[in-house]
């Protein structure tokens, strides 16, 4: 079974207990993601960089022992409408393109805290609450 074919609850105790690493997890993602999102378009901001980079960060966080959250290591996307730092916000809009804000907002916040890997940005409706 290769990780994306994984449940999130399985793929995240596989990554807890290192039998799965969270860079081989987001490289899955990524491949998958490269060969279908041509035509599923669901990404709005898609940042490979940014998501090995903390994938990597979470794999020495477990390697030193540190504890680990819930969701460590688990890729998730963040709809185009949540302040996330180090990626854009544009609601969907061209009003809002080139948005870059300056903290997370509380989801994010609380995604990041319980381990996960923010992959990017996906599609939304213009301006969706």
């Amino acid at each position: 079974m290769t990780p994306i074919e994984l449940s999130a609850t399985e793929a995240a105790r596989q990554l807890r207990e290192g039998e799965l690493s969270a860079e081989d997890m987001v490289t899955a993602c990524l491949e998958r993601i490269d060969e279908i999102d041509g035509e599923v378009q669901a990404w709005a901001h898609l940042d490979p960089d940014f998501a090995l980079e903390q994938a990597r960060a979470r794999d020495a966080q477990r390697q030193a022992g540190d504890p680990l959250g819930p969701l460590h290591g688990v890729p998730v996307g963040i709809k185009d409408i949540f302040d996330t730092e180090g990626l854009p916000t544009e609601n969907g809009t061209p009003l809002d393109s080139g948005r870059q804000p300056d903290r997370d907002c509380k989801a994010v916040s609380l995604l990041k805290e319980a381990g996960s890997v923010i992959m990017g940005k996906t599609v939304t409706t213009e301006l969706a609450v």
